[in-house]
């Protein structure tokens, strides 16, 4: 097959998504596809080379380099020749104008198959306010939480009331970006506290989640199709899972299958695999849990583009079910595509 996969990006998460293009491009030519590279960012130009995914780093993205980029880049690369003959492109943009349906509009309007979930499931999934309202409906539980706006930082009346309301630990967050970025978790809750997270929040977003915190174990989960693989605990050797836990070899340990038991597990699962059908999801997804000391989950989120390189949790929990990395890029594009246009051996 001739693919394409879409990387980097215009998002603070663009070097992670370098990342998880680098393997996914290897790894289909090991499996005899035909595979370039695109970086959306650099509009018709975008083609990355071998030597630059080779060197590709898991950096911060800097404020300066954010500015720098367009939303136009990305119009300009899928209208362009770049996408001419390519059967299927396998997206692998984390984060804003990758994982929330504006490169998925883009496709669509083309008429080109792409990975993973449909426009309107990328925006709801990446609309964590959104998301927590389906789940509410569907009786999924999620925490606690009430939304503000980057101007109401200023606002000591309401932040005292937010304070009052949540009413203990807070988590601060963006209410559509990843990776952590731009969230603070406030264990000692004030109102100057929680306006500091909310203006930090307030540079990635035009609208910020204030999120009751749940004390307890940090579990994610893969649905590959409408299967759940195992369930993976995530333990931070210190502080919680932010960007530099994430991605610094060595500083999160990682149980893959987690220490449950039969019905808690088959819980989680269940709970996983309904959080991805009620968002509307397509192909795979990795849905975040906090587990109380009393076994209750909460689901958080559920990311369309997780973290795809070989060492990522959505490879790991294929892993454990026998799954290699390779096998998993085929089944995600085998579910991904219509089926009229799915070949008899899509390798």
């Amino acid at each position: 097959m001739n693919i394409a996969v879409l990387l980097g990006g215009i998002s603070p998460e663009r070097n992670i998504s370098y990342l998880s293009g680098r393997a996914a491009v290897f790894a289909l030519r090991e499996l005899g596809h035909s595979v370039v590279a695109i970086d959306p960012s650099r509009g018709a130009n975008g083609v990355v080379s071998d030597e630059e995914l080779r060197a590709a780093t898991a950096t911060e993205v800097t404020s300066e380099e954010l500015a720098s980029f367009t939303t136009m880049s990305l119009m300009q690369c899928i209208t362009s020749d770049l996408l001419d003959g390519i059967d299927i492109v396998f997206i692998l943009l984390h984060g804003r104008y990758g994982e929330d349906g504006y490169i998925q509009s883009l496709l669509d309007l083309r008429g080109i198959p792409y990975t993973g979930s449909t426009m309107l499931a990328s925006a709801a999934a990446m609309d964590k306010g959104l998301s927590k309202m389906l789940f509410q409906v569907a009786g999924i539980p999620t925490p606690y939480w009430v939304s503000v706006l980057p101007e109401q930082a200023d606002d000591q009346e309401l932040l005292a009331e937010v304070c009052k309301e949540i009413n203990g630990p807070m988590v601060v967050k963006p209410n559509d970006q990843g990776s952590t970025v731009g969230m603070t978790i406030l264990n000692s809750v004030s109102v100057d506290g929680l306006a500091d997270a909310i203006r930090l929040a307030g540079q990635f977003t035009e609208t910020i989640l204030v999120e009751r915190y749940i004390p307890g174990r940090e579990l994610t989960v893969t649905v590959l199709g409408a299967e759940s693989l195992p369930i993976i605990e995530i333990v931070p050797k210190d502080g919680y899972y932010d960007y530099a836990n994430k991605y610094t070899k060595g500083k999160t340990e990682y149980f893959c299958p987690a220490d449950l038991s039969q019905e808690v597990q088959d819980h989680v699962q269940n709970l996983a695999v309904a959080a991805h059908h009620v968002l509307g999801c397509r192909a795979y997804s990795r849905v975040d849990f906090r587990l109380t000391d009393d076994n209750i989950p909460y689901c958080l989120e559920v990311n369309t583009i997780p973290g795809f390189t070989e060492t990522s949790l959505v490879p790991m929990a294929a892993r454990a079910s026998g799954i290699e990395f390779g096998d998993l890029c085929e089944e995600i594009m085998r579910l991904s595509l219509p089926v009229s246009k799915t070949p008899g051996n899509i390798g």
